[in-house]
């Protein structure tokens, strides 16, 4: 191409325009997905039976220049630090390349477990298992195997290590002799303490197997997948092939039969948990306790519509059980963590339950067979009190999370009897931060970090009887930050006729916010039940939000009924409607911020993903005069295509509430859309599966639409891993050419 002469050149400049200067501050796609504006954390945790800090953290040897994965131990008081181990140095013990340790539902497989006394612990060493004596300095290889282990656990006296191989239960000894199996029959249908696909998805469950307090038996999960219907995740990218297939219930269809297996860690027959006639639906949770010197296991169970949570005693020599309570709820129950036990003659019990708002609750063993069981509260009413940090049994003082009712900013409470009301600790008294706490077992010592929304987290090591701040312990905060001009931050609460609580909002406006000047408003939602997105806290931090503020866009965020952190009503309003409240909501804070002069009502675009991404189907679907565009990553678009815990929890079954499944799938209201939205989804997600959006597709196909656009991205799962950077991109430009 023929170069312009000088004077050409100066002469359309001056008819066109110097060239835009680009601006250092501006942030692009690449920088909020690729560039770190946060320094990491070190993750310090209490180690078990000691009042000491540990933490795990690669250390580069340089010699070799390898990195090794290092176990330190720090003295809270004093902050000195020991090395315990070198993990990595325990590969020597394990030659070849060994095979990898499975994990249960999404977390990672764990590279080691402590014993209960925190003396020794059991790492996981090329897939398989090794003992380690911190005292003694001792290592013992556990395992020899290539067929994958899961679900590691080791017993309360440190004698032996279980774990699941081939869908059965195994024990080891960390003393001598050879891994023993437990249980015989596991099959790709019969899992012996391991898990299926959805309990661990929708019940929280981490393990499959509980050591009684005397280390004498093993409590197991049995679950029967055989009538448990298949479903085929496509493969798409290799040449030829048939993806894979899981076990997926979806609403409606049969769920795996469960039951309780007791076995003697010595070995013997498997003695079954009598959870009454007909068997329960769902286990839930499961947990040992000591009652008058003899061990006996606490199951929890749900029917198949969750309405009725019963917790029964279980003697592990004859399974004979007792009802110990139970809990109602018209609408549903929501899932209570582990109880906590208490120890002496008699056992107390600590359960959280949800009544007006959700609270921790004790109630002796030795109660009467009653409903409701004869609970005392522990926490106060007006917070949802989420975890509870630390309880001394014999004072009853408590430490404990949540969020008062209406806030949006998480703290860190105390109470003991007498005390009245919600009150901070000196140490955490900050109410303007968001504020979590982990307090070592003997209440002495809390590691507490600070955050807000638009500050990254800090952490520092507090002595609790004082409040005194022994040292920082880390601060995620980098100097990145200062080169950009961060979006902030609007607050706000919308009444809601005839329910207490508030729909909690939140706008993100520009750095540079000119109220002479019109902004389209992009809604960036979530909306799920019990869930917040309108959160002082970093999080995922404003990075992107400050993107589409500096693209021209203000960002609306908002919780409206069915969220959590203001009781039970609130939340459970959306009963059998799950999307119509939740959107209606939205629209109510779209037309409380569209008053205002500088806001465009008539460039209202919407995005979010899962539970998000079905919001913002809804809303072009049903609410096209309100949002113009939309963007849905990941959407359920039918709740008849979602698995049965969740969905059946919040909406019953199909048979049970046709019109309410027909009502909030967004594939029924499909011709009535005008907007424009565009649908991304993981061909590989094994969750919220692609026939979601297909179904979509097929149904905008039939309504002779044409305004929506789709963009799949192989093998990838639910959240796209691998490709935020091509996501984003795409949804800015399409906010960008449909809001201009």
């Amino acid at each position: 191409m023929r170069r312009l002469s000088l004077p050409l050149a100066l002469l359309l400049v001056l008819l066109v325009g110097a060239p835009a200067r680009t601006d250092e501050r501006r942030l692009t796609i690449d920088q909020v997905f690729r560039t770190s504006y946060v320094q990491g954390m070190p993750r310090w945790s209490w180690r078990p039976g000691h009042v000491e800090l540990v933490r795990r953290h690669g250390r580069r040897d340089p010699d070799t220049r390898r990195t090794h994965s290092i176990l330190t131990a720090m003295n809270p008081e004093t902050g000195a630090q020991q090395d315990l181990l070198d993990l990595t140095a325990l590969n020597a013990m394990i030659p070849g390349k060994g095979t990898r340790m499975r994990r249960i539902g999404r977390g990672s497989a764990p590279r080691f477990k402590w014993s209960k006394d925190g003396t020794s612990l059991c790492a996981v060493v090329k897939g398989d298992l090794v003992w380690v004596d911190l005292k003694t300095g001792a290592k013992r290889r556990l395992t020899e195997t290539k067929t994958p282990l899961v679900d590691l656990n080791i017993a309360p006296d440190g004698s032996h290590v279980s774990f699941s191989r081939g869908n059965d239960l195994w024990v080891v000894s960390t003393k001598e002799g050879k891994p023993r199996q437990l249980t015989t029959g596991g099959t790709e249908t019969l899992l012996n303490a391991t898990l299926d696909w959805v309990y661990p998805e929708e019940l929280g469950f981490t393990t499959a197997a509980w050591w009684s307090p005397d280390s004498k038996y093993i409590a197991y999960l049995q679950m029967d997948q055989a009538d448990v219907p298949r479903y085929r995740v496509p493969g798409l990218l290799p040449m030829r092939s048939d993806g894979r297939e899981m076990f997926y219930p979806k609403a409606g269809d049969p769920n795996p039969k469960v039951r309780i297996g007791i076995v003697p860690a010595a070995g013997g027959e498997t003695v079954w948990a009598n959870l009454g006639n007909p068997a329960p639906e769902y286990i839930v949770r499961a947990s040992w306790y000591t009652d008058l010197g003899k061990p006996g296991l606490m199951v929890a169970t749900l029917d198949r519509l969750q309405k009725i949570l019963r917790v029964r005693g279980v003697s592990p020599e004859t399974g004979d059980g007792r009802v110990l309570f139970v809990e109602r709820d018209e609408a549903w129950i929501s899932l209570p963590p582990p109880p906590r036990v208490g120890r002496g003659d008699r056992a107390e019990q600590l359960w959280r339950r949800q009544q007006a708002c959700t609270g921790w609750h004790c109630a002796p063993f030795q109660a009467p067979e009653a409903d409701p069981w004869s609970f005392q509260p522990i926490t106060p009413d007006g917070v949802d009190a989420t975890e509870l940090l630390y309880f001394d049994w014999s004072t009853r003082r408590a430490i404990y999370s949540g969020v008062i009712h209406g806030e949006v900013t998480r703290g860190v409470f105390e109470t003991a009897p007498g005390s009245e009301g919600i009150k901070r600790p000196s140490w955490a008294s900050d109410a303007t931060k968001w504020t979590t706490a982990d307090v070592d077992p003997t209440g002495a010592f809390a590691l507490v970090t600070t955050q807000d929304a638009v500050t990254p987290r800090r952490t520092v090591l507090v002595r609790v009887k004082d409040g005194e701040v022994l040292r920082e312990i880390g601060n995620a905060y980098s100097p990145k930050l200062d080169a950009v001009d961060l979006a902030v931050p609007e607050y706000g609460r919308i009444p809601v006729e005839g329910m207490e609580g508030q729909i909690n909002w939140r706008l993100w406006k520009p750095a540079d916010f000119d109220p002479t000047k019109s902004y389209g408003l992009i809604v960036n939602v979530y909306a799920g039940p019990g869930s917040n997105i309108v959160r002082n806290s970093w999080g995922r931090g404003p990075l992107f939000h400050t993107l589409l503020c500096q693209r021209g866009f203000l960002v609306l965020q908002a919780d409206g009924r069915g969220t959590g952190g203001q009781g039970r009503d609130w939340m459970k309003a959306v009963h059998r409607q799950l999307g119509i409240l939740e959107l209606e909501d939205q629209v109510r804070a779209v037309r409380e911020i569209t008053k205002r002069s500088y806001v465009d009502a008539k460039r209202v675009g919407i995005w979010g993903w899962s539970y998000g991404g079905t919001m913002a189907c809804n809303a072009l679907t049903m609410r096209s005069d309100v949002f113009r565009a939309g963007v849905a990553v990941a959407p359920v678009t039918d709740w008849r295509l979602y698995d049965t815990i969740y969905t059946e929890r919040y909406m019953e079954r199909p048979k049970d509430n046709p019109g309410g499944y027909t009502a909030t799938a967004s594939s029924s209201h499909a011709a009535k859309m005008t907007g424009h939205l565009l649908l991304m989804h993981g061909m590989g997600d094994d969750n919220v599966h692609a026939q979601n959006t297909m179904r979509l597709v097929e149904a905008f196909i039939k309504a002779k639409k044409t305004n929506y656009d789709m963009h799949l991205y192989p093998r990838r799962g639910h959240g796209i891993g691998g490709a935020s950077v091509d996501v984003f991109t795409r949804m800015v430009a399409y906010f960008e050419k449909h809001l201009r």
